[in-house]
């Protein structure tokens, strides 16, 4: 058995072993960013177009936050990392402030950090900074435009890295995590950074950038330009910045690794996480050959459905995604109320069709490895039922009539929101097959898509006046039997969707 399946089944929630864990030790959490000490760092936060400034406190300076669309520059710069994985929203608690980030986080740990490479950006010099969330600024690490150049070394002479004039490179922290959810942390890991990856696509495109995504590298050599103990932090994902127009780019943003089986003993994340890793010399390309959903269709026989046509009338989400991202909150609690079906299309399409409804191209690792199921719970002009959802003929088709609320909740780990939401929506993979095409490396993929897939579906559901909240923990097997669905199915990420139960959702991610 692969390495991947291996962590995947021994880190399944099941009803009789969920609260063996033992009481958390809150004083041993560690801090959700990095500390720098830092006497000359870039400031970022005047270019922000508030007033006031939420770092400095003071007017809104209009001149400073003056921003041209689709021009490079510091004020682009600053508003794409904080729409990114900027702070927008303080809780006070103890013994530090909880800081809300522009995208959820399992738990509010934050796991996920971000590094800038520039190679040739307007008032910035050439090297390595670290982002500091807390003042909204960049910390150089490391100068001189060879950084760059390793970069695009380590990502196997990726066209697109090679030509950007600046870079994200998203890293996990594992212990952010693993101190609370343990093994399992390495899922909630990589889905809070396709979260990340999500705003930044988005955000690019609203500011009239581009962006790429890859996480097809060398991990030792990455890891290395960044000078971060692989231990304890890994890279996990890079996006590369650039101005309009087209970019050259290869037609792979992941690659294969080896396939590897591991015992099913401690520390499970590491052991994944190591075997997951590519070499120095790239790997050979894998064919697309037919997709999951293809496979899937002519195995059990889903065909026919109920059509999704993409809706004319498009929602906030279009004519402001910043906005979007600065509201958005996770839905902690919901009112049994209802959605309709046009609702529920136009968030499926802002998810998986962003493009037409004018989000721009927002790229994916391998999402053809994904499957989609809906457990319709309370929408209008649609039957209660479990459906599957054909992105690429954007339909819906029944395949199991009435869907008990209380079966959501239950396989949710008990939480309301899954049994008053209106709709769920399940991220699920052929893990074994999707190892056989992408090795352990897989892993990575699946998540990372699925969590900007969730993302989007987040932005959707706020921008449409609903509220939505993603969902990591819970009852992997139960899900499969709920959705009728082989066993041998990964069940990757839940969103569920539905009707706030107060004016906005809550502040807690």
């Amino acid at each position: 058995m692969s390495t991947a399946v291996t962590y995947h089944e021994a880190t399944k929630y099941h009803p009789e072993t969920i609260g063996q864990g033992g009481a958390l030790d809150w004083s041993l959490q560690p801090v959700p960013y990095k500390e720098y000490d830092c006497s000359e760092p870039v400031e970022l936060s005047d270019f922000l177009p508030f007033d006031p400034n939420p770092f400095t406190g003071r007017p809104a300076d209009d001149d400073a936050h003056a921003h041209q669309q689709g021009v490079p520059s510091l004020a682009a710069l600053s508003r794409l990392i904080f729409y990114t994985y900027g702070v927008t929203g303080v809780v006070p608690s103890e013994p530090r402030h909880l800081l809300l980030r522009a995208c959820p986080s399992a738990g509010g740990l934050y796991p996920a950090e971000c590094y800038l490479i520039v190679r040739d950006w307007p008032d910035l010099a050439p090297g390595l900074y670290g982002y500091d969330p807390t003042r909204h600024r960049l910390v150089p690490l490391w100068p001189g435009v060879e950084i760059a150049d390793a970069a695009a070394e380590a990502c196997y002479g990726n066209a697109a890295v090679l030509a950007a004039p600046a870079m994200l490179v998203i890293t996990g922290v594992f212990r952010r995590s693993s101190w609370r959810y343990g093994e399992r942390a390495y899922r909630r890991i990589l889905l809070d950074s396709g979260h990340l990856l999500a705003n930044a696509t988005l955000a690019a495109h609203a500011l009239g950038l581009r962006a790429t995504l890859t996480a097809a590298f060398c991990d030792e050599r990455l890891n290395t330009l960044l000078r971060v103990d692989a231990d304890e932090e890994g890279a996990l994902a890079l996006v590369t910045i650039h101005g309009p127009g087209p970019v050259e780019r290869p037609t792979w943003s992941a690659l294969p690794s080896p396939t590897t089986s591991s015992a099913s003993e401690p520390p499970l994340l590491d052991a994944l996480h190591q075997a997951s890793v590519l070499p120095s010399e790239r790997p050979r390309q894998v064919p697309h050959g037919e997709d999951q959903a293809d496979d899937l269709e002519n195995r059990y026989g889903l065909r026919g459905g109920v059509p999704l046509p993409i809706p004319p009338q498009t929602s906030a989400l279009t004519s402001a995604p910043l906005d979007a991202i600065l509201r958005r909150r996770s839905t902690r609690r919901y009112r049994r109320g209802t959605m309709t079906a046009t609702q529920l299309a136009r968030i499926l399409a802002y998810a998986y069709h962003p493009d037409a409804l004018g989000l721009g191209d927002q790229p994916a690792f391998d999402r053809n490895l994904l499957m989609t199921f809906v457990a319709v719970l309370a929408v209008d002009g649609l039957a209660a039922g479990v459906y599957y959802y054909a992105p690429h003929s954007n339909e819906l088709r029944l395949l199991k009539a009435e869907c008990a609320r209380e079966a959501v909740q239950f396989l949710c780990l008990g939480q309301e929101i899954g049994g008053d939401a209106t709709a769920v929506v399940f991220h699920t993979a052929d893990l074994a097959r999707a190892v056989r095409r992408q090795g352990e490396r897989a892993y990575r993929y699946l998540h990372l898509d699925a969590g900007m897939l969730g993302e989007r579906l987040d932005l959707a559901a706020l921008a449409d006046g609903l509220g939505a909240s993603g969902i990591g923990g819970f009852f992997d097997d139960r899900v499969t039997d709920l959705l009728g669905i082989p066993a041998e199915q990964a069940v990757v990420y839940i969103t569920t969707i539905g009707v706030p139960a107060a004016a906005a959702p809550a502040n807690d991610d």
